[in-house]
């Protein structure tokens, strides 16, 4: 299954900018601190050094609450560096806190949920990914999530229906046409989730993931042969992915 989608941003810099005018002197030093320190974070963030970016962020949200949204941000970009270290529930703590400031936060809001849903927390994450969606509605990504979640609840119903009104409303949006043939196959459907598959494919040809779920819907169908093929095809982008996909066939053979 296709794990959610994750994008790494780092909005603090410009979130600093948009508070400047309207601050008393106190405050506007606060802020230029925070704007130093955000460059600090971005250079050891460039640099690898993940330790010393997430203590100046964390520093920022020390010093600017009286400006509540750089907090916010600053605790954002925090939580995104702990999500790339694997460090799924430094990263929830993060974006709560993150959304404590900012409750408004669509980012923040999906961002919690994959945190969560990596700490397999799944009705919490749910939760958040509802948030995020109530808060912008086109927010692809976070709607995209949401039929992730369905699927591993085992509610593969409402993940089926998220998944058509994402296709619906974005048809060139690959993983909502993936997600939607995993979950048909899951749901002893598989001969429909092929066309699907195949449009995902069309439309991403270099995602190796693809193709893996591809040639599970064949071993559901139990045609081995075109399972084979997708392998074959997986095996120029991914050994390792089709390695693993081998073994795979080869219990299924048994």
């Amino acid at each position: 299954m296709k794990q959610p989608i994750r994008g790494f941003l780092t909005s603090g810099a410009l979130l600093l900018c948009a508070f400047i005018p309207a601050l008393s002197q106190g405050t506007s030093d606060a802020v230029k601190e925070a704007q130093r320190l955000t460059r600090v974070a971005q250079v050891a963030e460039q640099q690898g050094r993940h330790d010393d970016a997430i203590k100046a962020y964390q520093t920022i949200a020390v010093i600017a609450k009286s400006s509540p949204r750089i907090a916010a941000g600053a605790l954002l970009n925090a939580g995104n560096l702990y999500m790339s270290l694997g460090n799924f529930q430094a990263a929830a703590d993060a974006y709560h806190s993150s959304l404590m400031l900012d409750a408004n936060s669509a980012e923040a809001q999906n961002n919690l949920g994959e945190s969560l849903g990596e700490l397999k927390q799944y009705p919490r994450a749910l939760e958040a990914f509802q948030q995020a969606v109530a808060l912008d509605g086109a927010f692809v990504k976070a709607r995209y999530n949401m039929g992730v979640t369905y699927d591993r609840l085992g509610q593969l119903k409402y993940a089926e229906f998220v998944y058509r009104i994402l296709i619906r409303d974005h048809s060139d949006f690959a993983l909502a046409s993936d997600g939607l043939a995993v979950t048909l196959s899951k749901s002893g459907r598989g001969r429909e989730a092929i066309p699907l598959h195949q449009k995902a494919i069309s439309l991403s040809p270099k995602d190796p993931s693809f193709y893996y779920n591809f040639a599970v819907s064949y071993l559901v169908l139990g045609e081995v042969k075109k399972a084979l093929e997708q392998q074959q095809q997986l095996r120029a982008l991914d050994p390792a992915m089709a390695e693993h996909l081998g073994m795979v066939i080869a219990r299924h053979q048994r």
